[in-house]
């Protein structure tokens, strides 16, 4: 019995120092726009999709494991989606803007995507300005699952595989 106390206590332990390990990362590694002013189209909107999967992937780890919730470091990824969601909609604009991993519907049916960054944006703003007041992870896991639905709504018809 005292074996397994043990061994119970040395593996949660372990993950709670993976648990702190892993904030002070995120918390000194927050994501940053890697789009350069001077990158075409096709390469500027993957840097900011790279610096929205890092801050998606931090928040959702947050969500995953509300222990390690840190509402400042939240905020702070919810910022950078919200924040340069305009950014990343002008580099879909014009011919040189089409490639990469988009389908061509995003230039046929043009009315029709410009509804769905919409709805992102929307999104996207609405966890940014819950993330302002949250302390815990329930207080944006509702706000975080929205946004999350209208990536993966968009990506399904917009983005190739």
């Amino acid at each position: 019995m005292l074996n397994k106390k043990l061994a119970l206590t040395a593996l949660l332990a372990s993950a709670l120092a993976i648990s702190a390990c892993s904030k002070t990362e995120t918390a000194a590694a927050p994501a940053t726009n890697t789009a350069e002013a001077g990158a075409n189209p096709v390469e500027a909107r993957e840097n900011l999709m790279k610096d929205w999967r890092r801050a998606n992937e931090t928040m959702k780890g947050m969500l995953e494991n509300p222990s390690s919730f840190d509402a400042a470091t939240f905020k702070q990824n919810a910022d950078t989606i919200a924040n340069s969601t305009a950014d990343m909609w002008k580099h879909f604009e014009g011919d040189a803007a089409k490639g990469g991993d988009a389908q061509d519907a995003i230039w046929t049916d043009a009315a029709a995507f410009k509804a769905e960054t919409e709805k992102f944006n929307a999104a996207a703003a609405a966890l940014a300005t819950a993330a302002t007041t949250a302390q815990s992870a329930a207080d944006v896991e509702k706000q975080f699952g929205e946004m999350a639905s209208t990536c993966g709504s968009c990506h399904k018809v917009y983005k190739k595989d």
